[in-house]
Parts: structure tokens; C-alpha cells; sequence
């Protein structure tokens, strides 16, 4: 007997088709994996964002125009320790010139454990140019 349009309980001919257990569990693992994976890796940004940051501060102050690179590393040495950035040192950054512009650059890495033997290594990089004098 065909069903008909008023019907209230029309059954769909084949099984029903859906997100099983096992589905589930796989996008719940992977949802936790990388949920752990970003709680582990936080840290190391947001102390790059927070060293970017002091780059910003110190390129700004008039007195470091036309300082030499001695001044520079060591303003930035200073509001290092100011700010508490214990991850971050003095052989990570260095002067380079392009052009008529000096620029003042940071380039590290970090490696952070995840789990097992599975290690991520996150490489930074960022540059600021200095006031001319």
C-alpha cells in the first residue's frame, strides 16, 4: 500500500541515515585534540603579540633616533625585564638596514610538547623600523 499525501507516518523506503556513535566520537576527538592544541600553544602567542608590542613601544621614544644598535638592544632588553618576558632575549633580535630605513628584528622559535612524542615548533618573525634622526 502506497502511502498517500495526508498521511501522517510516511516511512522512507531504506534505513534512516545519520551521524552514528562512532561519527561522534571522531569529531569529538578531534574537537578535544585541537581545543589541547591551542590551550598549549596560547602561551607563546600571546607572549609574541606582547613582544611585538614592546618593539612598538620602544621604536616610538624620541631619544632612540639615530641611536646605535647598542641603544636599541638594550632598551629592549630593558622593557623586557619590565615587562616580565622571560622566553624572549637580547640574541633574538638584531638591526639590519634596507635602503635608507633601519629596522629593528625579531626572529625566534619555540617548541612546545603536545602529547606522546609529538612536539610543535612555532617560528616568529616580525620587524619595526626606526625613527630616522
Amino acid at each position: 500500500m502506497r502511502p498517500r499525501r495526508g498521511d501522517r507516518h510516511v516511512r522512507l523506503p531504506g534505513p534512516q541515515r545519520g551521524f552514528g556513535l562512532g561519527k561522534v566520537l571522531v569529531v569529538l576527538l578531534l574537537v578535544v585534540f585541537f581545543v589541547s592544541l591551542g590551550i598549549k600553544m596560547a602561551p607563546s602567542y600571546l607572549t609574541y603579540y606582547q613582544v611585538r608590542n614592546i618593539m612598538e613601544r620602544v621604536v616610538e621614544r624620541p631619544e632612540l633616533a639615530g641611536a646605535g644598535s647598542r641603544a636599541v638592544l638594550a632598551a629592549v632588553t630593558r622593557q623586557l625585564g619590565i615587562d616580565a618576558v622571560s622566553s624572549v632575549d637580547a640574541k633574538d633580535f638584531h638591526l639590519s638596514r634596507e635602503g635608507e630605513d633601519t629596522l629593528l628584528n625579531l626572529d625566534y622559535m619555540v617548541q612546545q610538547h603536545v602529547g606522546f612524542n609529538v612536539d610543535v615548533l612555532m617560528h616568529f618573525e616580525h620587524s619595526v623600523a626606526l625613527p630616522r634622526p
